[in-house]
């Protein structure tokens, strides 16, 4: 049913017509093989802009229809991945999944105690800079997802673009929202738990305080690649979660309060309830009030640490006190519906610790080594990974004094790994001694860094409650892991760690890993590496010791997140195989998930879709029923594969045309949609093509905006090899690896190398060569001559045309597979991608737009060092604020009234006020204009794709 989305079309542009151009244009390839479909319509609508057949308004009116109804899609999709039908349904569904466990336990409530009695799955709530769309935009998308899904009068009536300014705060404040949706719905699943249990158990079930999941965030805390974050402002915003936390418990028991009767022993306990909370909060009040004296005065942090640190009882550091009082009101009060309320919320003050969430502190490997270090200062630090090095380190665990440190060694600490440390032992003193807390290491490639980490963590006695968790992301990480953690295993130092924990953290990228070795072999190898550990568990005899495995994945399919529905995705970052592992030796194993940016909180944006969402992870932390997966039984030819898949996707990373279409425009083509840097630390604009200094989110941005995730479908015909009949016969009976076809497919429907050879076009000196030859567009000649004669140097789009040839004959290969498994490929483009190929083909229009307007620049004296060619060159990379920012200082364009009043006549008029009132009319207007478009349509294209990188 086609959505009527959008806004009124010109006359002019005739939408249904475009895309039968683009039909009409891709039946003649065959017969004209070097035809470019979408290259062609761009053209046609670049030569009617510059010729005023059609306006600016009309491609942006064409434009936004197409963007509404893609984001109408999105929206839906987002329904069906959350599996979304309603409230009744969703707590059906939980609660005949509590009643089985039940069932399971045998009538026994000691039995049904102990299978709740630890989380087995979590989510977890990150940073990374997917807040693609505004508030209102993704609000709008959540509005569309939960309402009547057959309706077809649907409007956006929104930009779609991001918030204009990124801060930290407001990431944390997006996620706060995320997790008040979970704190709701968590709370009303246990109410739907205790339904069950009380029918089964009756009162007795009220005392079982079940661990359903877990949720956390790292927002504020992630100083892995930026140090733009204080130590002030990592506690200030810990404190800020505590008192959400007690204000939303202190709410939710006062509407409790009202409906409890007038009994004297339950009043009793109420107000000794309410008294602790008020108290608590008063506490948390003056502790910030002393915070906000440091933002003003540097100098006043003695006095506001001694208010944080001062002894008088109000400051509640352990939920103990709350969960015994609501323990004790359980007792009291009589009607069943009133202790299952108060049981409830209990249960939540007791997975969420005091702060709304539980929190995860990250640094990067680099910065503990350094760290360590600069404590050690002694030669034999330099190198880590000798034999020798690792005995030292785990000598001084075993050795390790007790440091205690103050508000003063934070503020003089430099070293940002140990401030870490430090911060959390000041956390754990004066905000809450008993939650968890996540310390995650990435780019983690030696057990000499975990070893470190466990040092300091005893150094600051924070052992007790940080749960310490190398990331294994890069391809060395991915291949050596198992190994760094069999050599930890070695260690009784390491073993004492994880046996006082009682938990072994670990923690997989598949952002990171995707864009090193491609998305397929990247989940692969972490599969691998799952089996591993499995076996390196049973084979330690860690008695009573649970392994988490945090699966840290975006809400692409280029950064790991399966298209699929929401348990297709969980069971493909943790395969049903590697479950059945843990399984079969009987160790306890617990999988978190990560929900990225703004787009991944879209499954958190309302209390119904979170309820959905919170239900089905609750539920997949089941194990999979036995099952024989010819997959893994094949040993060799799944081997084959992936080996062969990751050096096509290693030669593909270090491509020229793969460099060329990362640096072409770089992330100019894309809105600023995070407060984190784009590029590492230590990068330089020199290198702005090369993947290894891009992250994995603009890194596959880039891709989606160019029209190939090439890291997502590209290398199957290589990694199938010559033995096709084989794989073709695997292929049909291997749950799993059809999975793996399944992401590939839907990714390739999406991708089109006509897009990719489009975006190039404009470095084509041939290209504006040729328009300027036929004499077509006399207005525009010398400008045409000017960029011809300026890109014929350049060799980007020789570049990446040779990529778009080494991908079409890998291509051939690809729908070959998927037709002999009789999977959709996207060979013949369906009505969504041709909507997408339009979008592409405005856009490049736009681009061409920008092009023309950048070769009319006027010459100028160099200002701040740069040369008019130089400014040229950086409009071509669309670097377009940059460029305009310079013209404007070399050609000031004043706005003033023109002159009146005065006796004294004048027959002169300075001639530079309308010279440079039409360099700013004529050319940098349109240009930025032009620019904020193409990066809008860059948001209609993310819709397609399901998110932002």
């Amino acid at each position: 049913m086609q959505d009527t989305a959008g806004v009124m079309q010109s006359s002019k542009l005739d939408e249904v017509q475009l895309r039968g151009e683009l039909k009409r244009l891709r039946a003649q390839i065959p017969d004209n093989p070097s035809l470019n479909p979408i290259l062609n319509v761009a053209f046609d609508l670049s030569r009617r802009l510059e010729e005023g057949q059609i306006s600016f308004a009309d491609l942006k009116g064409l434009a936004g229809g197409l963007m509404d109804r893609a984001c109408v899609r999105r929206a839906r999709q987002l329904r069906q991945k959350i599996g979304y039908v309603d409230q009744a349904t969703t707590l059906s569904d939980f609660m005949k999944y509590v009643e089985k466990t039940a069932t399971e336990s045998g009538g026994k409530i000691e039995a049904f105690a102990d299978r709740w009695s630890r989380a087995r799955t979590g989510i977890v709530l990150t940073a990374h800079p997917t807040f693609g769309l505004s508030d209102a935009l993704y609000k709008r998308m959540v509005e569309i997802a939960v309402a009547d899904p057959e309706s077809t009068d649907v409007a956006i009536g929104l930009p779609h673009r991001p918030e204009p300014v990124m801060t930290l705060q407001y990431e944390h404040k997006c996620a706060q929202d995320a997790i008040k949706n979970l704190r709701d719905a968590y709370e009303e699943l246990l109410h739907g738990y205790y339904s069950v249990a009380a029918r089964i158990y009756g009162e007795a079930a009220y005392k079982v305080r079940p661990k359903m999941t877990t949720f956390a965030s790292w927002i504020g805390y992630d100083l892995d690649g930026r140090t733009d974050i204080a130590w002030t402002f990592s506690f200030q915003v810990r404190l800020l979660e505590k008192r959400a936390s007690l204000t939303d418990v202190r709410e939710r028991f006062i509407i409790l309060k009202h409906k409890l009767g007038e009994g004297d022993a339950a009043q009793r306990v109420a107000r000794q309830i309410t008294g602790k909370l008020d108290l608590a909060i008063a506490a948390v009040d003056e502790q910030l009030k002393a915070l906000d004296g440091i933002a003003a005065d540097a100098s006043q942090l003695a006095a506001a640490a001694n208010v944080i640190t001062k002894v008088d009882g109000y400051n509640l550091l352990s939920t103990e006190p709350l969960t015994v009082l609501f323990s004790n009101l359980i007792d009291v009060v009589q009607a069943p519906q009133m202790k299952r309320a108060i049981a409830a919320l209990a249960g939540l003050v007791d997975a969420t610790g005091l702060g709304t969430s539980h929190i995860h502190l990250r640094i990067n490997a680099l910065q503990l080594n350094n760290a360590f270090r600069a404590y050690v200062h002694e030669p034999w630090t330099r190198d880590l990974t000798e034999s020798q090095s690792l005995a030292r380190i785990v000598e001084m665990i075993r050795t390790c004094p007790r440091e205690s440190v103050n508000f003063a060694t934070l503020d003089l600490e430099t070293a940002t790994a140990i401030r870490q440390f430090a911060l959390t032992a000041q956390m754990q003193k004066h905000i809450d001694k008993d939650t968890p807390i996540r310390f995650l290491i990435a780019e983690c490639e030696s057990p000499a860094t975990v070893l470190i980490a466990v040092f300091f963590a005893k150094l600051f006695g924070v052992e007790g409650i940080t749960d310490i968790s190398p990331l294994f992301e890069t391809p060395s990480g991915l291949e050596n892991g198992s190994r760094i953690i069999g050599r930890l295993l070695e260690e009784d130092t390491y073993r004492d760690y994880i046996g006082g924990r009682k938990r072994m953290s670990l923690q997989t990228g598949f952002s990171d890993a995707g864009r090193f070795i491609g998305q397929i072999s990247a989940t692969l190898a972490i599969e691998r590496y799952y089996h591993d550990i499995a076996d390196l568990v049973r084979k330690s005899n860690l008695t009573g010791i649970e392994t988490l495995l945090f699966s840290t994945h975006g809400e692409s399919m280029g950064r790991g997140a399966h298209p699929g529905d929401l348990p297709t995705r969980l069971h493909y970052v943790f395969s049903d195989e590697a479950r059945r592992r843990f399984a079969d030796s009987n160790l306890p194993v617990k999988h978190e998930t990560s929900f990225q940016g703004g787009d991944g909180y879209m499954f958190f944006g309302n209390r119904a879709l979170t309820t959905r969402a919170l239900a089905t992870i609750i539920m997949d932390g089941e194990v999979p029923a036995a099952e024989v997966d010819p997959f893994y039984v094949e040993q060799n030819l799944s081997l084959d594969f992936f080996l062969r898949l990751r050096a096509f996707q290693q030669s593909l990373f270090a491509h020229d045309g793969y460099r060329a279409v990362l640096g072409a425009f770089g992330p100019n083509l894309l809105f600023k949609t995070g407060s984190r840097p784009v590029k590492r630390q230590g990068d330089h604009s020199s290198d702005r093509g090369n993947p290894a200094r891009m992250r994995a989110i603009p890194n596959n941005a880039i891709l989606q905006q160019f029209g190939y995730i090439a890291n997502v479908v590209a290398g199957l015909g290589t990694a199938v090899g010559n033995d096709r009949d084989r794989f073709a016969k695997l292929a049909r009976s291997s749950k799993r690896l059809r999975s793996l076809l399944g992401m590939i497919a839907h990714g390739k429907t999406l991708s089109s190398l006509n897009a990719m050879g489009a975006n190039a076009s404009v470095f084509d000196a041939g290209f504006w060569a040729s328009r300027a030859s036929w004499g077509r567009e006399p207005a525009l000649q010398g400008a045409f001559r000017a960029l011809a004669t300026y890109l014929l140097p350049d060799d980007r789009q020789g570049a990446i045309n040779e990529l778009v040839h080494h991908l079409r004959l890998d291509a051939i290969d690809l729908h070959a597979i998927l037709e002999d498994q009789n999977i959709e490929g996207g060979k013949i483009p369906d009505e969504n991608r041709l909507e997408l190929d339009l979008l592409q083909a405005i856009r490049l229009a736009l681009i061409m737009r920008i092009f023309i307007l950048a070769a009319q620049l006027p010459r100028f004296t160099p200002q701040d060092g740069l040369s008019h060619a130089q400014v040229l060159d950086m409009a071509l990379g669309l670097d377009i604020p940059e460029v305009v920012a310079i013209m404007r200082k070399a050609f000031p364009h004043s706005l003033k009234a023109e002159a009146s009043g005065f006796n004294e006549q004048a027959t002169y008029r300075p001639r530079g006020i309308d010279d440079y009132g039409r360099l700013e009319t004529e050319i940098l207007e349109p240009m930025e204009q032009s620019y904020e478009f193409v990066r809008e349509i860059g948001s209609g294209i993310s819709h397609h794709f399901g998110a932002f990188g």
